[in-house]
């Protein structure tokens, strides 16, 4: 009892009281693009594939559990045509597992299926393309989509109920959905990707699988040797992966590193409302905070103006490994 006590107390402490936005090596343009792919590839894998005793489920399924009950949230998402945007998509991430997920079960209920697209600044076809092809709820928009800037986006992107002055609003209701991701961009960056989500969507969705917490540092700097136990069962025929992994270790290094800076980058939930309250021009009201039976884990709900704010932080790797979402829906 005793350990579990100290490995509860390792997960709320916080290493920073503020985010840091320190550089990350998969951010660089000097960075090789071969590092990227790889840690990309490496990113995917530890979203879809579960790790013997650590975890109960793989991150993906959590994530989509999570968002199954997001969505169904909805009062209208049977009736209205909903479309489900995946910003910063890179190599897929885990959202054709997800699409995938949630459109079983769905459909074992007898309910329509979500439709999912992939989009990114940089769009990576030849990864989608694949994806694409194995599912027919799950597709991709080939054009480059700024998060932060919505209004120039093609128009699934933007909601029949948007209140901007773009011209290209679609017949449908979308929910923005982000994976890992959020906290690469700067709070100035940040800022602009909640106004233009607010303004042009019907929910949102951001989901990040580390915080700033002691105990999450601590399991990111066990990177390395989780690298190298796994790297040749997951990627056994990919000789750049096994390389630069066991001959000349640099993914394992960069990968270590990227993983601390994500965790000092990470904004918490109340953090990520502020962004929202600056939008709406009001402060948010906190209607409840629940503590799960598993130490660690929280629910916060929040509303401010015609929106609702739920924060989740739920266990996806034991002891230390918690997945924070902050999600909104528009209520009117």
């Amino acid at each position: 009892m005793f350990i579990f006590d100290q490995v509860h107390q390792l997960s709320q402490i916080q290493a920073s009281p503020s985010r840091w936005h320190l550089f990350e090596w998969c951010d660089l343009a000097i960075t090789p693009s071969f590092v990227k792919h790889c840690c990309q590839d490496m990113l995917t894998a530890q979203w879809t594939r579960k790790l013997p005793f650590l975890q109960q489920t793989t991150p993906a399924e959590t994530a989509a559990r999570l968002i199954h009950a997001f969505l169904d949230d909805f009062p209208d998402i049977d009736s209205e045509q909903y479309f489900v945007i995946d910003f910063c998509s890179g190599a897929g991430g885990p959202t054709p597992l997800i699409e995938k997920s949630i459109n079983a079960s769905r459909t074992l209920t007898n309910h329509t299926p979500i439709p999912f697209r992939l989009s990114d600044f940089h769009p990576n076809l030849d990864a989608w393309m694949p994806l694409a092809s194995r599912s027919a709820n799950l597709s991709f928009i080939p054009q480059p989509v700024d998060a932060t800037d919505t209004s120039h986006a093609p128009p699934l992107v933007i909601s029949k109920t948007s209140s901007s002055t773009s011209e290209h609003s679609g017949d449908h209701k979308s929910i923005h959905l982000y994976s890992l991701s959020f906290h690469h961009f700067t709070d100035e960056a940040a800022s602009k990707i909640i106004q233009n989500t607010l303004e042009t969507a019907d929910g949102v969705c951001i989901l990040e699988l580390q915080d700033r917490s002691l105990g999450m540092l601590l399991l990111m700097l066990g990177e390395p040797l989780l690298l190298f136990l796994v790297t040749i069962l997951w990627f056994p025929f990919r000789p750049l992966h096994l390389f630069f992994t066991y001959i000349f270790p640099v993914l394992p290094f960069v990968q270590a590193w990227d993983g601390v800076v994500s965790c000092l980058r990470t904004r918490n939930f109340n953090e990520t409302l502020q962004l929202a309250e600056k939008v709406l021009g009001e402060k948010a009201r906190v209607i409840s905070e629940e503590h799960t039976a598993v130490k660690g884990e929280k629910i916060t709900v929040a509303e401010c103006a015609e929106w609702k704010f739920v924060g989740v932080r739920r266990l996806h790797t034991w002891p230390f490994g918690y997945m924070n979402a902050f999600l909104a829906r528009k209520t009117v």
